[in-house]
């Protein structure tokens, strides 16, 4: 049995489906502690493998998850992105409160949803996004500073400015060093063992990873970056040059762009792929993107392995690049050969015994 829940500040609407997705009973509850575990305590003394699943709906459904987590009940957080498309691929595309609670059910019952475990709630991730939050506020408080400087020069607000300013700064440094001290110290120093990454963009990396063990591949952890290009393909026609998908985390992709575009200076491996892909025409932004998967891959490796990060040599960079480079040119110069073009022209027998004869044809 499943339970689907759909999640709002105030309220849960509930719904009881079977392993055929048929509604057995709905419920509306408050979205509170105590009510909460009160109603999971007598649904599980009927239901021993009762699940629970919900939408990821920012910090609404954490009382739910940690009731369900304390008693032991599996929980799964959706993407609200797939219910959306779930929803739209009815032919009403009804949408009330109770059809989402059973939408959420039924997706979870055809294996949609991540198993939640009590590493989700460590705050370091919420510390590092406030920190990127007042990083960008601070960006912005510098431009409006330049806009008054240069068209307001009679108003006298530097001082106003550079106050906002310290605190602002002051308070980064604070949230980063809160997360310093909640994090592996060991991870750090492996994660930094990559070039393009300190100790500041490690601890990002960490926090929203959270566990390696999760993603299967190196593929898994570039579409949870938002990394992967959209793969549009119909018949014989596959569309090559798209855009990203941006499905994933933008703070993982963000830092994951800065680690690539410092990395690329320095790494002699990521250098040379730079520069192949320069060479081929991409832009700086788009071989960047490409490096950024590498660096995604060390990350995942070093991570899974344990152990440090080892740079190629500067001959075993450009070997690699070069190699890339000639298997690349020889996808484009395959030709490909039709019936037509293995046809066999019949020749004369008076012109085939004179082309033998001159050594022509054998």
């Amino acid at each position: 049995m499943i339970l689907g829940f759909d999640v709002s500040k105030n309220e849960l609407v509930v719904v009881l489906i079977d392993k055929r997705g048929i509604i057995k009973r709905n419920w509306a509850i408050q979205n509170n502690k105590k009510v909460i575990e009160e109603f999971l305590l007598l649904n599980v003394q009927q239901y021993p493998k009762l699940i629970v699943a919900c939408e990821a709906t920012g910090e609404y459904h954490n009382v739910l998850a940690k009731c369900c987590l304390k008693k032991e009940i599996p929980f799964y957080l959706l993407n609200p992105i797939v219910t959306k498309q779930f929803t739209k691929a009815t032919v009403r595309k009804k949408k009330t409160d109770l059809t989402d609670a059973h939408i959420i059910a039924k997706c979870v019952l055809q294996g949609e949803g991540q198993k939640i475990e009590w590493s989700i709630f460590n705050p370091i991730k919420p510390l590092l996004r406030t920190a990127c939050h007042l990083g960008a506020m601070r960006v912005a408080l510098n431009q409006k500073k330049k806009r008054f400087k240069e068209h307001f020069p009679e108003l006298k607000v530097k001082e106003e400015f550079e106050s906002i300013q310290k605190v602002i700064e002051s308070s980064i440094e604070e949230f980063q060093e809160m997360a310093r001290e909640k994090v592996d110290k060991e991870l750090v120093v492996l994660l930094s063992s990559i070039p393009g990454i300190g100790k500041t963009l490690s601890l990002v990396f960490i926090a929203e990873i959270g566990d390696i063990k999760r993603f299967d591949s190196i593929k898994s952890l570039v579409a949870y970056a938002g990394l992967d290009p959209k793969v549009r393909q119909s018949g014989l026609t596959l569309q090559r040059n798209t855009r990203l998908t941006k499905r994933g985390s933008p703070y993982l992709r963000r830092v994951a762009y800065l680690a690539a575009s410092i990395g690329q200076r320095f790494d002699p491996e990521l250098k040379a792929y730079y520069e192949k892909k320069r060479a081929e025409g991409k832009r700086y932004k788009e071989a960047t993107v490409a490096n950024a998967r590498h660096v995604l891959a060390r990350i995942y490796a070093v991570w899974k392995r344990g152990t440090p990060y080892v740079p190629c040599s500067t001959e075993d960079s450009k070997r690699k690049a070069l190699t890339q480079d000639c298997r690349s040119r020889t996808r484009i110069n395959r030709t490909v050969l039709t019936k037509a073009d293995l046809t066999i022209i019949p020749i004369p027998i008076s012109e085939r015994n004179k082309a033998v004869h001159d050594g022509i044809v054998s």
